[in-house]
C-alpha cells in the first residue's frame, strides 16, 4: 500500500470496518494487518506516548538523531494522531511537550485500536495488548484504547498491570458513563483481591453515575457469596470507603476544566459543532444548568431543531 495515498489508506480502513461489522474476520484480519504493517514500514516519526511493559504512560523520548518525516524534511516534532481536537489540548496539559506537536493526516491511533478490538473478539488478548500499546503510543490520552488495553490484561489475568492501565485510564475519564466503568474496573480488581466491601462499594457507584447489568450483576454474585444483603450506604460513607482505598471518588476535575476551556476556544473560533462536543461532555459529568442552557444556544446555531 502507498501511505502517501491518503484517500487510498482511508478507503482500506472502510474496507476493513465493514467486514468486521459482517463478521468476515478471515479477510478483516488480513487486511488491517497489511494496513498497519504498510505504515509502520514507512512512517518515521516520532510519537505522541510510549508505555512500559506494565502500563505506565508518559511523553516519548527524544529522538538522539533527527529523524526524516513523510514528506521528505527532517525534524524532531512530535506526531499525535487524534480523534478529537480536544485531545490535543488534553495531551497538552498533561504531558507538557516542550516542541511543536503535530497532527497526522491518517488516524493511525485508531487503525491500531481497531486492531485491537479485532484481536480481542478473536480471543487473541496478547495480540490485543500489543496493538492498543501502539494506539497509546500513536495517541497517549485515547482513553479507549487505555481502556481496552486495561481489558486485555484483565483476560491475560496480570491483575497489576489491570490496575496501572486502568488508573491511568481514570483521570481522561470525563462522561458518567466512563467513570462507572473506572469504578467497575476498580470493583473487579478488588474481587480479585478478596476486598469485598471495597468491591461493593466500586459497583454501587457505578451504578450511581450509570447503571449497567454487569455491575448489578456483580453485586448479586457478591450478596450470594457472602450470604449478606448488599450494604444501603449514603454516597458520604461509600465516598469515605473509597478514599481509604485509594480510589478516587469523583472525576479528575482537571480534565473537566481543559474540556470546558477546549469548548471556549471553539466557540470564541466559531466551531460550533466542536464547541458542542466539548460542552456536552462537561455537561454530562456535572449537570450544571448553565452548560444545558449553552448547548440550547449552540443547537439552535446548529439548527439541530431541539
Amino acid at each position: 500500500m502507498d501511505i502517501d495515498n491518503i484517500e487510498e489508506l482511508k478507503e482500506k480502513f472502510a474496507d476493513f470496518k465493514q467486514m468486521f461489522s459482517e463478521e468476515r474476520i478471515d479477510e478483516a484480519t488480513a487486511l488491517i494487518e497489511e494496513l498497519l504493517e504498510s505504515i509502520e514500514g514507512q512512517f518515521h516519526i516520532r510519537k505522541a506516548g510510549m508505555i512500559d511493559n506494565r502500563g505506565h504512560i508518559r511523553i516519548s523520548e527524544k529522538n538522539i538523531q533527527k529523524v526524516e518525516t513523510v514528506d521528505g524534511k527532517t525534524n524532531n516534532e512530535i506526531y499525535i494522531s487524534l480523534n478529537h481536537v480536544m485531545e490535543y489540548y488534553v495531551y497538552a496539559y498533561y504531558y507538557k511537550p516542550d516542541i511543536q506537536v503535530c497532527c497526522t493526516q491518517l488516524p493511525i491511533g485508531e487503525y491500531y485500536r481497531a486492531y485491537g478490538d479485532l484481536s480481542v473478539k478473536l480471543g487473541r488478548y496478547k495480540a490485543g495488548a500489543a496493538a492498543y500499546k501502539d494506539a497509546i503510543c500513536w495517541n497517549p490520552v485515547d482513553l479507549d484504547a487505555i481502556l481496552g488495553l486495561a481489558e486485555c490484561y484483565k483476560y491475560l489475568n496480570m491483575l497489576e498491570r489491570y490496575l496501572i492501565a486502568t488508573k491511568e485510564a481514570y483521570k481522561l475519564c470525563c462522561t458518567r458513563a466512563t467513570m462507572a466503568r473506572y469504578y467497575r474496573n476498580m470493583g473487579y480488581y478488588h474481587v480479585s483481591k478478596y476486598n469485598t466491601q471495597t468491591a461493593r462499594c466500586c459497583y454501587l457507584y457505578s451504578n450511581i453515575y450509570y447503571s449497567t447489568e454487569n455491575a448489578s450483576q456483580e453485586l448479586e454474585y457478591l450478596k450470594n457469596a457472602l450470604g449478606d444483603d448488599t450494604p444501603q450506604w449514603s454516597i458520604k460513607e461509600m465516598q469515605k470507603i473509597l478514599e481509604q482505598s485509594s480510589i478516587e471518588p469523583g472525576p479528575n476535575p482537571d480534565t473537566i476544566g481543559v474540556i470546558y476551556r477546549v469548548g471556549e476556544l471553539m466557540m470564541n473560533d466559531h466551531e460550533y459543532s466542536l464547541a458542542r462536543d466539548c460542552f456536552s461532555i462537561c455537561y454530562d459529568i456535572t449537570q450544571e444548568e448553565l452548560l444545558a442552557r449553552m448547548l440550547k444556544q449552540l443547537d439552535e446555531l446548529l439548527g439541530n431543531g431541539v
